[in-house]
């Protein structure tokens, strides 16, 4: 009876055991691979099982191979990582990664999703603003016009620069001249967002000629 008993709780505990292992032999493995798709399949299934103690040094490396993948392109990867990233770590930068890889390859509405359940949870302040300008931008590449530019708008009077700017170039290319003059005069004492402020600043100054904004 006892020697049935122990096989049944090995059983019942082989899966998580099993689980863990892999997770950590995944994580291990991430770590001594140089950066490309097996360290991000690595990353990826680390993830899914890595411990707390581990999580935070797994989240950074995930981060980086993520940003490499973006850089080089490699959607296939960086996509399934951001997801994986978002599901451990729900926080405002995993959010707009996620929305971010999601954008370029033509899933708006699962970007619009990931950043409306994150604001749901993130109260007023810099994270917020942030998540605000990247929900205008998707909209945006999803052809919303108006839904981007009230996401947009919320994020410029929260203080985002960068928000500010594509409402101007907005402004300045649908014909709206003073209304473009205004937003990048708001940004020229900015430091961030400054330059574009000046071009566009300076576009909105030029005499309007015929066949030409």
């Amino acid at each position: 009876m006892r020697a049935a008993w122990c096989a049944l709780v090995f059983l019942v505990f082989l899966p998580c055991t099993v689980a863990t292992a892999h997770a950590e032999d995944a994580w291990q493995r991430a770590q001594a691979l140089e950066s490309g798709e097996e360290r991000a399949l690595a990353l990826e299934a680390a993830l899914a099982e890595v411990s707390p103690e581990e999580l935070p040094a797994c989240l950074q490396l995930a981060f980086e191979e993520f940003l490499a993948a973006t850089r080089g392109f490699r959607t296939d990867l960086a996509l399934p990582l951001a997801e994986a990233m978002h599901a451990r770590a729900g926080a405002t930068w995993s959010a707009m990664s996620l929305a971010l890889v999601s954008t370029r390859v033509g899933r708006g509405a699962r970007a619009r999703e990931v950043l409306a359940a994150q604001l749901e949870i993130t109260p007023e302040g810099v994270d917020r603003f942030e998540l605000l300008e990247r929900l205008g931008l998707a909209l945006l590449g999803a052809g919303d016009r108006r839904g981007a530019h009230a996401g947009l708008g919320a994020a410029f009077t929260r203080g985002s620069s960068n928000a500010g700017v594509v409402l101007g170039r907005l402004a300045l290319a649908g014909g709206q001249r003073k209304r473009a003059r205004a937003l990048f005069r708001t940004l020229l004492d900015e430091e961030r967002g400054r330059s574009w402020a000046l071009r566009g600043w300076g576009l909105s100054m030029l005499p309007l000629t015929p066949g030409r904004l």
